[in-house]
């Protein structure tokens, strides 16, 4: 019930729950680049999340397809 891993510069003292907690005040996750991981990821695990250098746009997978997020 307890596990978790904390990154960042407060991990340690960190109280969010969750199974990875990233914890830091000026940095963000940096996601995988790939070049159009529809094509060039053969296995996509669901909830699988890159960045495509193709479409400049965040892809998930959902387990059937890929979805292709821009901000």
């Amino acid at each position: 019930n307890a596990a978790k891993t904390a990154i960042g510069t407060n991990g340690a003292t960190d109280t969010t729950p969750g199974i990875l907690v990233l914890s830091d005040n000026n940095k963000a996750m940096v996601l995988p680049r790939v070049a159009s991981p529809h094509i060039n990821i053969i296995n996509p695990a669901p909830g699988m999340m890159v960045y495509d250098l193709t479409k400049k746009q965040i892809a998930v997978y959902n387990g059937t397809m890929w979805s292709f997020w821009k901000p």
